[in-house]
């Protein structure tokens, strides 16, 4: 089965299901492996919630199964889950629930917490739950267990290189590292102004780079061929959200490899967030007091961050409320001018929108997938992404999401 239908993955889970394909609702899609896994609400009776299930092309073999899988267990052709029992992250099945939660935390001393939180899941790859407790809340992040190790190391090396990272107050080989809280204020309910945070965001990015460790990123540019070929090969985009402007994206990605094999030579690597935007960041007065998921930091080029955050200012603007936009354009366009000379800059901002309006034609959001691909050439050309707007802008969230690290 091809990952680029997501009709055929439909159909896949109401088969195994036994359910009408009209009571199942795709809801995202995260490249993993071979392919992708994707997740799909699956109604259930009137007053009920949906169940969440995922479909798992990517072919990893995992230790243990924890649902239907096609194929054989040491190459497996597709898998279905029903949330949390994610076989990527074996540990999150149990955590997910309070039980096990609890007796974790109690480790630590804490005795009184709440039942776990989800504040962020990408299957496959990462979950983030927190645990309220009277005199502290616990971030909980479950990870491969592969990487758990890494990680820590990584959090260590960050914290002796001064970075603001959140304590970590234990950890698990099963995959869960426990962390305090970050200090300070987040950076969406803080009161900045665009110029001072860019300030912030470059003094941090040196900052970074002074960070002793020596694992190469997966740079956002290495998701180009997937994204280029989704918007272009799957049939409901072609038909429905992107229409005459297939060879567009193909232009797009086409300036986007001549931009980044003539900016490539002479550029020495450095360390890199790998992820980063004001979402990762808090605030205490105008200083960055605290930094967040750090787990995608490693040496690569100086222009994936600034690359990053200038999509995610793009994207948080595109679906603010109107009237709060305004800041977070100037955001994004102050920000253009001072990294966009730089050509990888404006080449990596372009495969993120590419990723995003990948995200937006999954939810047959046309207009949406145009603004996105608008932005794309207007930095691609020079300009500034607030550039893409037009009175069509969709006012609806982006639920679909796409990560490139």
């Amino acid at each position: 089965m091809s990952d680029l239908d997501t009709v055929a993955e439909r159909e896949l889970l109401a088969e195994a299901l036994e359910v009408a394909a009209a009571s199942v609702t795709l809801v995202s899609r995260e490249p993993l492996g071979a392919g992708s896994v994707v997740g799909f609400d699956v109604a259930q009776q009137p007053g009920s919630d949906p169940l969440r299930y995922y479909v798992d092309t990517s072919k990893v073999v995992v230790e243990t199964e924890t649902g239907m899988v096609l194929g054989e267990g040491a190459a497996p052709e597709a898998r279905i889950w029903l949330h949390p029992a994610d076989p990527h992250l074996s540990v999150l099945p149990a955590l997910a629930f309070h039980d096990a939660a609890e007796q974790l935390l109690a480790r630590l001393g804490i005795t009184d917490a709440q039942p776990p939180v989800f504040v962020a899941y990408r299957p496959g790859r990462r979950a983030v739950l927190f645990a309220e407790a009277t005199a502290k809340r616990v971030w909980m992040k479950v990870v491969q267990a592969r990487r758990v190790e890494r990680i820590v190391e990584m959090h260590a090396a960050c914290a002796r290189a001064g970075l603001p990272v959140p304590a970590t107050l234990g950890w698990s080989p099963a995959g869960v590292i426990l962390l305090e809280n970050a200090a300070g204020t987040p950076v969406a309910d803080a009161p900045w102004q665009p110029g001072p945070l860019l300030d912030r965001v470059d003094e941090l990015r040196t900052r970074i780079a002074q960070v002793d460790i020596s694992r190469p990123v997966r740079g956002v540019a290495e998701r180009l061929d997937w994204y280029e070929q989704r918007l272009i090969g799957r049939p409901a985009v072609a038909d429905v959200a992107i229409g005459a402007d297939v060879t567009d994206v193909a232009d797009i990605a086409r300036r986007v490899r001549d931009l980044l094999a003539a900016g490539g030579a002479g550029r020495t690597p450095r360390v890199v967030h790998g992820d980063l935007h004001f979402g990762q960041l808090f605030l205490d007065g105008d200083a960055v007091s605290g930094l967040i998921d750090i787990d995608t930091m490693g040496v690569g080029d100086e222009a994936e961050d600034p690359a990053a955050f200038l999509a995610h200012a793009t994207v948080s603007a595109l679906l603010t409320p109107i009237g709060h936009r305004a800041r977070v354009w100037e955001l994004a366009d102050l920000g253009c001018d001072r990294w966009a000379p730089d050509q990888a800059v404006r080449a990596l901002f372009a495969v993120h929108m590419l990723g995003h309006a990948l995200a937006a034609a999954d939810t047959d959001d046309e207009a949406l997938v145009q603004t996105l691909l608008r932005a794309a050439r207007a930095v691609l050309d020079g300009g500034a992404p607030s550039e893409c707007q037009s009175p069509a802008d969709s006012k609806k969230p982006l639920t679909v999401s796409y990560f490139s690290a």
